[in-house]
């Protein structure tokens, strides 16, 4: 079930509903509906507007009446669909959204009053205009709210996928692996050939890295951490990073190990944590593949003869990590109890775009630790609930989070995520009003490159947000058009046939074109929009004029490439995760 903050101004609180009502009928009936009526006092209503969110209720009354004229007063409302009414008394009570008129008659004049009935669960409130906020061109600002796109679906809360369909989804991913590249850690072989293994990943580093991805005798210069590099020093760089893996320990046979992310940790191409790019004010790390957060599982394998890095598998990508990132647990019986949540039960899920952890003295492991979007962690049982580092959790969920122990093994420290975070408990139920909810959690945050930064690119922003849900899809956008899930090739269809597809999508899905994939929210007059962490684009109109945004933003499909061309004509493929493909 949903946990889910919500940031919302109440008229009235569960808690102190009965109270509230008591108290406005005693204060409109004693201190107002009851003074006596003076000659040439003008009987009014004492409210003509108002609002309420759903369940909450407000006494009306008709001011400067005698007592036989408030009996005489009859109640009714125009649509007792948003709002109910009290013949007598004037009690509403909030049905459902929406607006509503409710009148009240006295001797044949009528007093009205208009009832907006507002959704509490919209967690965004309404974005003013106010202030210095900028949106692209075709965003309206009550756009910037969730609500606007899943308030135009009418099944937007009903149920998508439950628990064992999401789990089956998850199994036909990993069977896909030679599409998605996925791994099935909890279905793989750990035993392996580490001899074997070191030689492909040398390999891999000359011919894949240094001769594909930073491909140095084609570009001249590369940027390591800020220092320009010629191919004489990258080639010396590459050898020493070559000697590092060729000093691994290896057998014939050998095991690879359980392990836990115990702080978010980026995944490289090469064993290195320096920043590539290709100019001097490259912003992206060209070498990152992905980032894997707290309490996410890898499998390990070959580790650097210096011990600082170790090539691992995690459930949608490999690469090598900085070793004192992750912890090693004794058996799989130990890792599956650390992050084996297909049951759906006893997980707190971080919905949030990013979380830290309070700082504390006492506990420097967990202290100011980041917990991203799509985090899942064990609940501790209200059985074994006690002071942490001097205090008690009371308005705090208490977590087992994992740390790593000076030899390296995986170790757990209870920790607190106070109440006001937007979290889950138990994996959200998947729906349309849920999946944008989410996503708009990360309105404006910054781009990241593979994750880094602390931030997300378009493809992890996408994964992340389901992995809220509990389903684990690919990494890249080419490995998610690949999912065995429903697709529609959008690549030799006109615009208008296109629109035609779109029109029968389902907020949520994925729609991506070449080196791009967005979350679609819907169309409004005319136009379609998305959500997604972009890099850079050109607006609508005008010019084309490329700005580099790197920012999670609302657009329009009419924005365009720095070829002119919109993302709409460019779209490649409609996804939908949750709606798994006919064939299989």
């Amino acid at each position: 079930m949903t946990d889910q903050k919500v940031i919302i101004g109440r008229r009235t609180s569960r808690i102190g509903l009965i109270i509230s009502i008591l108290l406005s009928i005693v204060l409109c009936g004693f201190f107002v509906c009851n003074t006596k009526a003076y000659a040439g006092e003008k009987i009014k209503l004492s409210r003509t507007e108002t609002t309420l969110y759903l369940g909450d209720s407000e006494t009306l009354c008709l001011l400067n009446t005698t007592a036989a004229q408030r009996k005489a007063t009859k109640w009714i409302s125009l649509d007792p669909t948003v709002v109910t009414v009290t013949k007598k008394g004037g009690q509403l009570h909030a049905e459902s959204a929406g607006e509503a008129t409710v009148q009240a008659k006295l001797r044949g004049k009528k007093y009205k009053c208009v009832v907006t009935v507002k959704d509490p669960a919209v967690i965004f409130a309404e974005v003013p205009e106010e202030g210095n906020q900028e949106y692209q061109e075709d965003v309206s600002p009550d756009m910037t709210s969730p609500s606007f796109w899943y308030g135009k679906v009418s099944t937007a809360g009903e149920e998508l996928m439950d628990r064992a369909a999401i789990n089956e989804q998850n199994a036909k991913n990993f069977a896909a692996s030679s599409a998605t590249n996925m791994n099935d850690l909890k279905n793989m072989d750990i035993s392996y050939n580490s001899e074997s293994l070191k030689e492909s990943l040398i390999n891999s580093l000359i011919s894949e890295v240094r001769d594909g991805r930073v491909n140095i005798a084609s570009r001249g210069t590369i940027y390591r951490n800020g220092e320009a590099l010629g191919e004489e020093g990258v080639n010396a760089w590459f050898e020493e990073m070559k000697a590092n893996i060729e000093g691994a320990e290896v057998k014939t046979e050998d095991s690879r190990k359980y392990g836990i992310c115990v702080k978010r940790a980026d995944l490289w191409m090469a064993p290195t944590n320096a920043l590539v790019g290709w100019s001097e004010t490259d912003a992206d790390s060209e070498l990152i593949n992905t980032s894997v957060n707290v309490n996410e599982p890898v499998i390990m394998d070959l580790t650097t003869a210096d011990g600082q890095y170790t090539h691992v598998k995690c459930l949608n990508c490999d690469g090598w990590v900085e070793t004192d990132h992750f912890a090693v647990c004794d058996d799989k019986e130990d890792w599956l109890s650390q992050w084996d949540f297909s049951d759906g039960e006893d997980v707190l899920v971080v919905t949030d775009s990013h979380i830290t952890l309070e700082e504390s003295n006492l506990a420097p492991a967990t202290s100011k630790l980041d917990l991203y979007m799509g985090t899942q962690l064990p609940l501790v049982p209200r059985d074994r609930l006690t002071g942490i580092s001097e205090r008690y959790p009371w308005y705090n969920y208490t977590v087992y989070i994992p740390v790593r122990a000076e030899d390296g093994k995986l170790s757990r420290e209870m920790a607190m995520i106070a109440s006001h975070h937007k979290v889950s408990i138990g994996f959200p139920e998947m729906n349309v009003k849920n999946i944008l909810t989410i996503a708009y959690n990360c309105l404006g945050d910054r781009y990241g490159w593979g994750g880094m930064l602390g931030a997300m690119d378009c493809s992890l922003y996408t994964r992340n947000i389901y992995r809220c849900f509990g389903m684990e899809i690919p990494r890249n956008t080419n490995w998610q058009a690949a999912m065995p899930a429903m697709k529609t090739e959008l690549t030799e269809l006109s615009e208008e046939e296109k629109k035609e597809v779109l029109n029968g999508l389902m907020p949520g899905s994925l729609l991506m074109f070449s080196g791009h994939i967005t979350l679609y929210l819907g169309e409004d007059n005319g136009k379609y929009y998305v959500i997604s962490d972009l890099g850079s684009l050109s607006e609508s109109t005008g010019e084309v004029d490329v700005k580099s945004i790197y920012t999670v933003s609302i657009t329009s499909l009419d924005v365009r490439r720095r070829n002119g061309n919109t993302w709409l004509s460019e779209m490649k493929w409609a996804i939908t995760p949750f709606i798994p493909a006919e064939d299989n």
